[in-house]
């Protein structure tokens, strides 16, 4: 399995204080094909880790960090300019991107309801998926496709995996402004 990441600043504030973004904790750093560590002057960062499987397939997990601001104005608030160190931050992310990639499936928790609707929009033909556990999104996904395009999913569980197979004729919707050729 690779695995690279994303480390990302945004400079909002002149003359803030410096907060370093870190590579992935030690307990990825063997799995991680890119590593960036940078020393950003920023009221907010940012992590977006990605693994790819020897299928071909992507699970992601990610997170912002930023100051306090206060309601009315939008401005960041003195006295909840502290935040969570960089240094945690990664450290909790990896362990979500771990668990994420424990549960199985084709695709992370949170991307659950996406792939739902691709398959419930494709062609009258049978889509068929992997997933781990369901998230209560993708849970909720489920029933507006089935209220709003009449789409239902046949649930099967793989024991042998722990995770669950899916499966559903497309609505067979048709892009009317898409010209045919």
């Amino acid at each position: 399995m690779a695995m690279g990441h994303i480390s990302y600043s945004v400079d909002l504030l002149g003359g803030s204080d410096p907060y370093p973004i870190v590579s992935p904790p030690s307990s990825l750093v063997s799995s991680v094909t890119d590593s960036v560590n940078l020393e950003v002057r920023s009221p907010g960062y940012g992590i977006s880790l990605v693994a790819e499987t020897t299928a071909g397939c992507y699970i992601s997990a990610d997170t912002a960090v930023s100051c306090g601001r206060t309601e009315e104005t939008g401005e960041i608030d003195v006295e909840r300019r502290e935040r969570k160190p960089a240094e945690d931050t990664g450290v909790e992310i990896a362990s979500w991107l771990l668990q994420e990639i424990e549960k199985g499936g084709v695709v992370d928790s949170t991307h659950q309801g996406l792939l739902f609707i691709l398959c419930a929009l494709c062609q009258q033909d049978v889509s068929k998926v992997r997933v781990g556990t369901l998230s209560n999104h993708g849970v909720e996904t489920l029933r507006n496709l089935k209220e709003f395009l009449g789409v239902t999913f046949s649930f099967r569980p793989d024991p042998s995996t722990g995770t669950v197979i899916l499966t559903c004729v497309g609505s067979g919707l048709i892009n009317l402004s898409r010209k045919l050729s």
